[in-house]
């Protein structure tokens, strides 16, 4: 069939997606899919609250936007006292919870699909008076279908998208079709509209823009607005992943199916999903570690390193090597910048991400003696992770090196959920105070048991 990229194998998968997206259950999730996603959620609403208080001017250019629009509604903007429509909440929330660069990866799809996914569901959820159940299983059916759709069209997807806009979007507008309770034809067509609306270049990644922030934003709200269209009586593209001028063709050089139905209801995405120990840039992290570990291990300081090399799994040119970084969001996404404060700290905090620090010579002096290269060979031999190998030169002529394959919070090498839960509490206690940042949390662990979602976003408001 010409309209179907000339693969009979590929007719109707979109339909096909839908239609597991419309007969999917919460009661047939496995116990442990069901644990990852309440951590993920808690780890995205620590998130969102740590934007607040650490990345205070974005929060502000959005709130302000939010501010004016007179919007009447049932959701809650997290840390704002008034309620809003769902789709601007959805807008909001999606910028805050990805805007310090804290927020969880899907390695397969390279994108953090978290802070659209619970700013989509929350939003909804609330209007709607959904149950924690209905949340959960909202939050993994979206998960999954922007894991697997991130698979079909990756790597050449991330040459110019930011997967967490394009893939994200379309995960999001599924979880809102499910939270809406949508037919099968009508998540097809929600499917649709969110593909045909999909963008989010990479540009913000590489430059640390605040578009960037803006990318998850983006996706929540025109996952919330499709979705409710739909509802509505709207209609929407059939078939448009698999369409010759559809989705795959227009966003992957070489589209794969094969991961898109492939063990569907016995596979889960989340359960290749990672969350962060560090705020900055997911390809920073194994250098992070590393080199916090040798520093460490054998009690060196600043002065005495003449020159870190890094070499780092090949992924596109220029990730994460912004070496004159121009702003706390550009900051946490350069490698050098990170390296460069722990260096100096001995650790990498969110705090340490200011104009301040910016300006402070001495880390731009420690920069200068960084130096970043790639290797395919590393990524060949580590796929769907970011390994590094560190060499440090002392000036007296000393040599350390070692290996990072797995940074904390890798799927392969994960936090514990006391460690998501201390994350969560640092990051909300100074909106939410030591009080009801402990009632969230327990809500959020024990989400299943939740009748009303209005139960958790009170106490966000």
């Amino acid at each position: 069939m010409e309209n179907l990229l000339g693969h009979q194998k590929n007719e109707a998968i979109t339909e096909k997606l839908s239609e597991f997206a419309f007969n999917f259950r919460y009661a047939n999730l496995p116990h442990e899919v069901i644990e990852q996603a309440k951590l993920f959620i808690l780890d995205t609403l620590g998130c969102a609250l740590g934007g607040r208080t650490q990345a205070k001017e974005e929060v502000s250019w959005i709130t302000m936007f939010t501010d004016t629009q007179n919007s009447k509604g049932s959701s809650t903007i997290f840390g704002e006292k008034e309620k809003t429509s769902a789709a601007i909440a959805a807008l909001a929330n999606g910028a805050i919870a990805h805007t310090i660069d804290f927020d969880d990866t899907h390695m397969p799809s390279i994108s953090h699909l978290g802070s659209s996914l619970v700013a989509t569901t929350f939003a909804i959820g609330e209007e709607l008076n959904s149950s924690g159940e209905e949340i959960i299983e909202a939050f993994v059916l979206g998960f999954d279908v922007a894991g697997r759709i991130g698979r079909c069209a990756m790597p050449s997807h991330y040459k110019y998208w930011h997967p967490t806009a394009t893939f994200g979007g379309i995960g999001a507008a599924v979880a809102a079709a499910k939270l809406l309770k949508l037919e099968s034809k009508q998540i097809e067509m929600t499917i649709g509209l969110a593909a045909d609306a999909a963008g989010g270049l990479r540009y913000g990644v590489d430059n640390g823009d605040f578009s960037k922030s803006l990318h998850p934003a983006m996706a929540a709200m025109k996952a919330v607005l499709f979705a409710q269209l739909i509802k509505n009586g709207a209609t929407g593209p059939l078939g448009i992943l698999e369409y010759s001028s559809g989705f795959f063709n227009a966003f992957s050089e070489e589209p794969n199916f094969e991961p898109l139905l492939d063990r569907l209801g016995e596979y889960y995405e989340i359960s290749v999903g990672g969350l962060k120990s560090f705020p900055t840039i997911q390809c920073s992290h194994t250098a992070i570690s590393k080199t916090l570990e040798l520093v460490k291990e054998n009690s060196l300081k600043k002065d005495d390193i003449a020159e870190v090399s890094i070499i780092q799994s090949e992924t596109m040119p220029g990730q994460g090597m912004n070496y004159t970084p121009n702003s706390p969001l550009a900051a946490r996404l350069s490698t050098p910048f990170a390296v460069s404060l722990g260096l100096q700290d001995g650790a990498v905090s969110l705090e340490r991400f200011t104009e301040d620090t910016l300006a402070d010579p001495e880390i731009n002096e420690i920069m200068s003696r960084i130096k970043i290269d790639s290797s395919t060979q590393l990524a060949e031999e580590h796929p769907n992770t970011v390994a590094s190998v560190v060499d440090i030169k002392t000036l007296d002529g000393r040599k350390f090196s070692g290996k990072q394959i797995f940074a904390k919070g890798d799927p392969n090498n994960r936090m514990t959920s006391g460690e998501i839960e201390e994350k969560f509490h640092k990051l909300s206690l100074p909106v939410l105070g030591i009080d009801k940042a402990g009632q969230v949390a327990k809500k959020i662990i024990n989400l299943e048991a939740i009748r009303d979602l209005d139960e958790i976003t009170q106490m966000l408001r």
